[in-house]
């Protein structure tokens, strides 16, 4: 009776192959190594692109003219909150973001903006600085993210959650491969749009 339950040779044979396969599919240790795509993967790969100076092509769509106004100039992201946009063309215009501070300068005169008293504005650039920092907890706090694409080739959708900033802005989308930006687009809730290109400084972008 006591060896009665004992596993025969051959049944522990099967054993030990049944044992080699379930170890030899794509799960357990395996699916651990493999690369998880969500947004975080998305926003981890931008902020560790190191690419801190683009070019810029901007189109802005306005209901009050039938043809859009074009601009052109540089993006340039100074870790660790810092974000400078200056455009070049057709004049000249420096916007800046360090912290909670935006100053604004064109034609010889400088404007400045303390965003703890505007949280609307706050939201929409610090939400534009987390996206270059890869920084899912600033963007989820007044964005809701949507993913779609591939690594190859992807598109993340921001819609806003707050309904202070829903009245400006009805999303951004923002598309790239890898970890590099290639297209952001605003919808404002006024139905005015924005389509900003985006290459490496050596390169100047394509007007969309």
């Amino acid at each position: 009776m006591g060896t009665a339950h004992r596993p025969q040779p051959r049944a522990r044979c099967l054993m030990r192959l049944l044992i080699l396969f379930l170890l030899s599919l794509p799960f357990g240790a395996h699916a651990a190594n493999a690369p998880v795509w969500n947004a975080q993967s998305v926003l981890h790969a931008i902020a560790s692109t190191q690419v801190q100076t683009v070019q810029f092509s901007e189109e802005k769509f306005l209901g009050v003219l039938d043809t859009p106004l074009l601009s052109q100039g540089v993006l340039t992201f100074r870790p660790p909150d810092g974000l400078e946009k200056h455009t070049t063309a057709p004049q000249d215009e420096l916007m800046t973001l360090q912290g909670q501070a935006l100053t604004y300068t064109r034609q010889g005169k400088t404007y400045q903006l303390d965003l703890t008293e505007h949280p609307e504005a706050a939201a929409y650039a610090v939400g534009i600085r987390a996206l270059l920092t890869g920084d899912i907890a600033v963007l989820q706090r007044s964005y809701l993210l949507q993913l779609s694409g591939d690594a190859a080739h992807w598109s993340l959708q921001l819609l806003p959650t707050d309904p202070r900033l829903l009245s400006l802005i009805k999303a951004i989308s923002v598309t790239g491969s890898g970890g590099y930006l290639h297209l952001i687009e605003y919808d404002q809730a006024d139905g005015d749009r924005s389509v900003m290109t985006l290459a490496p400084e050596s390169k100047a972008p394509a007007a969309p």
